[in-house]
C-alpha cells in the first residue's frame, strides 16, 4: 500500500509558513506606504491653509483705503496682526507694509509729470503645531502726478 503522505515530513507546513510570513511583510509595507501617504496629504493642506492666509493678509492691507499714502517717508513700517478666521487651528497671520521709495514710471522714460511710488506688502501665516509656515511679498506701484513727496 502506498502512503504518499507520510513521506512529506511538514512540506505543506514550510510552504505555508513561508506564504504566511511573504502576506504579513506585504501587509505591513501597506500600512507604512499609507500612512506615509496620509502625512502627505495632510501637510499639503497645512502648507495650503497658510499659503491662503499670508495671501489674503497681504492683500487686505493693498484693500484698505489711504492706507498706501499713509506711510509714504514713514520710518515706522506698518504692522498688522490678524486673527479674522475665525478658525481655532492656532494660527497666526499677519502682514507688513513698508515703503520702498520712487521709481521711473514704467512706459514714460522722459519723466514728464509723472511719478510712482513703490510699495512692499509681505504677509505670512504660521501653523506653530505642525511646524508649517509662508511668507508672501507683493510690490506695488502708486502711480500719480510727480511732487516733491516721497523723495525720503
Amino acid at each position: 500500500m502506498n502512503h504518499p503522505f507520510e513521506r512529506q515530513g511538514g512540506a505543506v507546513l514550510m510552504i505555508a509558513m513561508i506564504m504566511l510570513l511573504m502576506l504579513s511583510v506585504l501587509g505591513v509595507s501597506a500600512m507604512r506606504e499609507a500612512s506615509l501617504e496620509g502625512q502627505l496629504a495632510s501637510n499639503a493642506v497645512h502648507k495650503e491653509m497658510t499659503f491662503q492666509a499670508a495671501e489674503s493678509a497681504s492683500d487686505s492691507v493693498l484693500a484698505l483705503e489711504g492706507k498706501l499714502e499713509s506711510i509714504i517717508c514713514s520710518d515706522i513700517e506698518e504692522n498688522l496682526e490678524q486673527n479674522a478666521l475665525g478658525q481655532a487651528t492656532g494660527q497666526n497671520t499677519g502682514s507688513v507694509l513698508e515703503y520702498a521709495g520712487q521709481a521711473a514710471v514704467l512706459g514714460y522714460s522722459l519723466g514728464s509729470g509723472i511719478s510712482a511710488r513703490r510699495f512692499v506688502v509681505t504677509g505670512t501665516s504660521t501653523l506653530p503645531d505642525v511646524n508649517t509656515s509662508t511668507s508672501i511679498a507683493q510690490g506695488m506701484l502708486l502711480i500719480g502726478a510727480a511732487d516733491s513727496t516721497g523723495d525720503c
